[in-house]
């Protein structure tokens, strides 16, 4: 076995042995979080830019996979602890090591239908979650909705993907830019952007929030890493370079996703929605980051994903203690004033607040919209002031009731969560060379990919 598939390795085997003892959850979350915390020291003791093979296939660990690893690797973690401690779901922790193992073997393996085909797996994998549990939450339609959007985007992306790696390069242009095309328009249905998002709302209120958490806060993150990559790797770039037509697209559908987005977050009806508009809407400013097709776009773009990840997984926590502790009521601070705190710091890090690691991404986005076209750059402002009026009025519904009396949750797991993912946001925001650096490596990788000697 080699080194660089070490962890993805233990957790998939991990995920494999939970499945057998899952409902006894004494066992079972000490396991996950024992083989979550081998897997990230194995991430650890591997030097960047690591090689090796498994079956054939070539591995490497870039600096910018290593550290996606860790953010991922960190989320599962928390995530894992606040369901043994505060929301006990026996069939969440095979599926939270399956999760992971997907997770990082997509940041490893460099064929580019190699990594498809794994993040489809690991997008599929929660589908079982959201249904085993059908006494709990109406979660059939939703998981059925997700499994169909991830299925057409799947088999779309691998097609493309096929197309483009076997047909001789001596083919006229414009099939590779209808491959290129076809590559977007899936993945734009894997990440649930504007036009394609009908079944976020859905998942927000059926799915169980620490399952929610798993998708929008660990597998959305992974798939815009591993679309960055696939269009470094693929050799489709050129082609999009070479056509502006297919920038466009990229362009259109990032802008129409972000201001559509927090046109969503801002009136959402709930917290879980708001979560997920706002997770739309930042993806959606990532895309038009990545469509600047420029060095600063690429490292906005990439950072404020695994950021938006990490805030994201911490609302969602914070949302679902506020309606467990509040029902049937609408969610109150005074019921669970630590989760409401949690959810009001998390909505800074969501919003690319100073001084927390959210803002350096969302200045550098913003900064190269505004170069790319002063529409789009104040099209991406208008979203920022729309995810802050979204939430604001969280704050006021959390918060409106006034100073009553307040009960401190007898397990506060949620707040301590929200608070440690802030305390790190806020360190990283701090001293933001060591998380940038590795982003900023891959960003010269994207470019280099972009115009081949």
């Amino acid at each position: 076995m080699t080194i660089v598939a070490a962890a993805p390795l233990v957790l998939g085997a991990a995920a494999c042995i939970s499945f057998a003892f899952r409902k006894r959850l004494v066992i079972v979350a000490p396991f996950a979080l024992a083989a979550i915390a081998a897997a990230a020291g194995l991430v650890l003791d591997v030097p960047p830019d690591s090689n090796g093979t498994l079956l054939d296939l070539e591995l490497r660990v870039s600096p910018l996979g290593q550290l996606a690893a860790l953010v991922i690797l960190g989320t599962l973690l928390l995530l894992v602890l606040d369901v043994w401690l505060d929301e006990p779901a026996y069939n969440f922790f095979p599926t939270a090591l399956a999760v992971g193992a997907t997770a990082l073997g997509v940041l490893v393996v460099t064929a580019p239908l190699a990594i498809f085909g794994l993040l489809v797996l690991g997008l599929l994998v929660p589908v079982g979650s959201f249904t085993f549990q059908i006494q709990r939450n109406r979660s059939v339609e939703a998981a059925t909705r997700h499994f169909a959007f991830v299925a057409l985007g799947g088999s779309l992306g691998i097609a493309s993907l096929a197309l483009s790696q076997s047909l001789p390069h001596d083919q006229p242009a414009n099939t590779f830019v209808l491959l290129a095309v076809v590559l977007v328009v899936a993945f734009a249905l894997l990440l649930a952007a504007i036009p394609f998002h009908t079944h976020a709302a859905l998942l927000a209120g059926e799915v169980p929030a620490a399952a929610l958490a798993l998708y929008f806060g660990v597998l959305v993150p992974t798939t815009f890493v591993a679309f960055a990559e696939i269009l470094t790797l693929s050799g489709l770039l050129p082609a999009i370079v070479q056509v502006v037509k297919v920038q466009d697209l990229l362009h259109g559908i990032g802008l129409v996703s972000a201001v559509g987005g927090a046109f969503l977050a801002s009136g959402a009806p709930d917290l879980r929605r708001l979560v997920v508009y706002s997770v739309i809407s930042n993806l959606g400013a990532a895309l038009v980051g990545m469509a600047t097709l420029s060095g600063p776009g690429i490292i906005g773009a990439v950072a404020s994903v695994l950021v938006t990840g990490a805030s994201a997984s911490g609302q969602l926590l914070a949302a679902g203690a506020l309606e467990r502790l509040s029902a049937p009521e609408r969610p109150i601070a005074s019921r669970a004033p630590l989760a409401a705190l949690a959810f009001v710091v998390g909505g800074f890090a969501m919003i690319g607040a100073p001084p927390l690691l959210g803002f350096p991404g969302r200045f550098f986005m913003e900064l190269i919209a505004y170069q790319f076209a002063p529409v789009t750059g104040t099209a991406l402002v208008l979203a920022t002031l729309l995810l802050i009026v979204g939430q604001l009025r969280a704050v006021i519904s959390l918060f409106g009731s006034g100073a009553g009396h307040w009960v401190i949750e007898r397990r506060p797991i949620a707040g301590i969560i929200g608070g440690v993912i802030f305390v790190a946001l806020l360190i990283g925001g701090i001293q933001p060379e060591g998380f940038l650096a590795p982003i900023a490596s891959f960003a010269d990788e994207f470019l280099k990919a972009m115009r081949p000697l």
